[in-house]
C-alpha cells in the first residue's frame, strides 16, 4: 500500500471548492523533493478538519495548482484537548510539537511556573510561533491529523488561571499523594479538555494550592519522575485513552 501524500494550504480562495494554490515552498517540496507532476494525486489540507482529494492540474517553478477530485470534512474529536505545559529551554519545546500534534492535541499554552527556568524575549515570541506552526503543519501532513493546533503567547500560571473557562473539565498533572490515574477520574460529557504540565522541578506549593482552589482533578502518571516532554505526551494519551468519545 503506497502512503499518501499530502500538502498543506492556508490561503482560502473564491475557487478553493474547484482548485487550490499552493505557495512556493509547498510547490517546491511537491515537485522538487518528492519529484511529484502534472496528474499525479494527492491530499490538501487547511488545518480546518477539510480534507481534500486533488491532483496537480498545473504544476510552474513557484506554483503548483491543484484540481480538487472530492472533498470531505472531519469533525474534530471530542473532548477538544488544551495543554498548558511549563516553558522549556532550547530545542526541547519544538520537539514535543511534532508528536504532540500528531496525537490530536487542539491548543497549546507554554506557561511560565513559578520553576521555569526558560525564558523567552518579547521581540522572539511572534517567530517562535511562526516555527511551533511550521512544525505542527508538518506534522499534520505526516500524521494526517486535519486540524492545526492554535498556539497561545507564553503567559504566567497565575495568568492563564484567570482567563479560563472553569466549564472545562481540568486534569493537573502532580506527584501529590492524592492524585489518581486517569482511568479513576470521571466527568460528565465534556466538549472541553485542559490538561497541566508543570516544570520538571515540579509546581511551588503555591500553584498547587491554586490548582485545589480552582476544583481541577490531580492526575498522577506513576511514582517516577518524568521530563516534561515524557510527561506531556503520556499525559495527551492517556486522556485521549479515558475520555475521548
Amino acid at each position: 500500500m503506497s502512503r499518501t501524500i499530502r500538502t498543506f494550504f492556508e490561503q482560502l480562495s473564491p475557487d478553493t471548492e474547484s482548485t487550490i494554490h499552493l505557495d512556493e515552498i509547498e510547490s517546491h517540496h511537491l515537485l522538487k523533493v518528492l519529484r511529484l507532476e502534472e496528474g499525479d494525486e494527492i491530499e490538501a489540507l487547511n488545518g480546518q478538519g477539510d480534507v481534500y482529494k486533488a491532483k496537480i492540474e498545473k504544476a510552474a517553478k513557484k506554483s503548483v495548482q491543484l484540481a480538487v477530485l472530492d472533498k470531505r470534512l472531519v469533525p474534530r474529536p471530542e473532548p477538544f484537548f488544551q495543554m498548558g505545559i511549563s516553558l522549556l529551554k532550547g530545542n526541547r519545546w519544538e520537539d514535543m510539537i511534532r508528536p504532540l500534534t500528531e496525537l490530536g492535541v487542539g491548543r497549546l499554552i507554554p506557561l511560565i511556573t513559578d520553576r521555569t527556568e526558560a525564558k523567552l524575549k518579547d521581540s522572539n515570541i511572534l517567530s517562535k510561533i511562526q516555527k511551533w506552526e511550521k512544525i505542527a503543519r508538518d506534522a499534520c501532513k505526516q500524521s494526517g491529523n486535519p486540524w492545526m493546533p492554535v498556539f497561545d503567547t507564553p503567559m504566567r500560571f497565575s495568568t492563564y488561571l484567570e482567563k479560563m473557562d472553569y466549564k472545562d473539565a481540568v486534569l493537573f498533572g502532580s506527584l501529590s499523594p492524592f492524585a489518581k490515574k486517569c482511568e479513576n477520574i470521571s466527568f460528565s460529557r465534556i466538549s472541553k479538555m485542559t490538561i497541566f504540565i508543570g516544570p520538571e522541578g515540579g509546581w511551588s506549593e503555591g500553584e498547587e494550592d491554586l490548582a485545589v482552589e480552582s476544583g481541577f482533578s490531580f492526575f498522577t502518571l506513576g511514582k517516577n519522575t518524568l521530563r516534561v516532554e515524557t510527561a506531556a505526551l503520556s499525559g495527551l494519551a492517556v486522556a485521549r485513552e479515558r475520555f475521548i468519545v
